[in-house]
């Protein structure tokens, strides 16, 4: 009976060290996120300033040369642009914001930064366009900063919670 209690006890222990963890790897898993949507931002300002392509050409440019599910989000876009029969690019971008971008590990302000870069993308002039998304591209550099500098100390006491609440959990059970 002892030996099934400190079975027990080093099971609950090693689950909530687990939650711990996974929490801090999803830290990191959203900064590779936001460093890999600025590259992508990076490279549309590139496809529209210098090859001087359409939003949708461009959407679908970026789209090939992007990971899943980052390039789904550019092709669906560049497909509903280009068919012209569907509502405003700013409910197409934010759409597919929901729909593709949810499988991801962004929090909510993440998302609703990106949603703002289409309220101006669209229906601006490219020099409009071009100054939104570098905007964006420093909005983006910022979080990124914050979040690197942050992230450490997090995972550390996102470990240390882990194990403090398994601990925890085992002497209130026993």
């Amino acid at each position: 009976m002892k030996l099934l209690k400190i079975v027990g006890a080093i099971l609950v222990i090693a689950a909530t060290t687990g939650i711990g963890v996974t929490a801090g790897r999803d830290l990191k898993v959203r900064l590779d996120n936001l460093r890999y949507i600025k590259k992508l931002m990076l490279m549309l300002r590139g496809e529209i300033k210098y090859l001087k392509a359409p939003l949708g050409e461009a959407f679908f440019n970026v789209g090939n040369r992007a990971k899943a599910p980052f390039c789904e989000f550019f092709n669906k876009i560049a497909l509903e642009i280009e068919s012209l029969e569907s509502e405003s690019f700013y409910v197409i971008w934010c759409k597919y914001i929901d729909e593709e971008l949810n499988k991801i590990q962004l929090n909510k302000r993440d998302c609703l930064t990106l949603k703002r870069v289409g309220e101006h993308l669209g229906y601006m002039d490219k020099e409009m366009q071009l100054g939104m998304i570098d905007l964006y591209v420093e909005q983006l550099e910022e979080e990124i900063i914050i979040s690197k500098d942050s992230m450490q100390e997090k995972i550390r006491i996102y470990n240390c919670l882990g194990v403090v609440a398994g601990i925890f959990a085992v002497l209130i059970t026993i």
